[in-house]
């Protein structure tokens, strides 16, 4: 496995013991003797009749292993920290700010700069997370396939929501803001929906953090519930806005 650190021993032809460290750096690795990521000293093997063992005066390897497992398991526990933090909580909210706010009179573009502050926010968190996961991956092996490819989806997603969003967007009476709001529409709500599962996937792997598991769930229930209160009243207060204004057209009519 790619990050792996090898520890090679053979008896060459002549019977001789031969013993040394090689990092694997590639698939393709033939095992080429190299240094380590930590000190290894004095790596012999005694010339004997049955397959000798490794002498290892001063490697610490165990101190060492376990200071590798505490480093792995702090960058999972920040990954998963900043991946909830962006894609499963900010942006539902963002979404949230978008879609409810800008109905209430007397906010202006409040709504806008509060969904695009906090959209960003969120998408550069992010990218730290992905990063991380990135850097696991390399560095420590850590590779789980369906987690990864949603992950990788919500970085091409989310980058061209963005790029779209500053470089393409239309003015509001534009013959096109029309499909240009559909795809924002459809790229945002699929984004939300990943990032969602995503989240949840990666609890499924950090095996012992069901508690957290838990509070993230208790906090997208509670955004849940905000979110079918707002609904509720943007549809009242559009049937009611209706109303009056085909009360105002009959009260118009000679």
């Amino acid at each position: 496995m790619v990050g792996s650190q090898a520890l090679v021993a053979f008896r060459r032809t002549d019977g001789s013991f031969k013993a040394y460290t090689s990092p694997i750096t590639s698939y393709a690795t033939l095992l080429q003797e190299g240094n380590l990521s930590f000190p290894v000293h004095n790596v012999s093997g005694p010339n004997l009749e049955s397959f000798g063992t490794l002498d290892f005066v001063s490697g610490k390897i165990e101190e060492i292993r376990s200071k590798m497992n505490f480093k792995r398991t702090r960058l999972r526990s920040v990954h998963g920290f900043l991946n909830a933090i962006s894609w499963g909580i900010l942006m539902p909210i963002g979404v949230i700010f978008a879609r409810y706010l800008k109905t209430f009179n007397g906010l202006g573009a409040t709504w806008f700069h509060l969904h695009r502050a906090c959209q960003s926010i969120a998408f550069l968190i992010g990218i730290v997370g992905f990063v991380t996961g990135v850097y696991m991956g390399n560095h420590y092996g850590v590779h789980h396939g369906p987690h990864r490819c949603i992950g990788i989806t919500l970085i091409v997603l989310a980058t061209a929501q963005v790029f779209v969003a500053i470089c393409l967007r239309p003015n509001k009476d534009h013959k096109y803001r029309k499909f240009w709001n559909f795809f924002h529409y459809i790229i945002g709500y699929s984004t939300i929906i990943l990032a969602i599962l995503n989240v949840c996937k990666g609890f499924d792997i950090l095996h012992g953090h069901m508690m957290w598991k838990k509070m993230y769930i208790g906090v997208l229930i509670s955004l849940a519930v905000i979110a079918v209160m707002l609904e509720v009243i943007t549809w009242i207060r559009w049937c009611n806005k209706r109303s009056n204004s085909e009360e105002s057209d009959d009260q118009q009519l000679p």
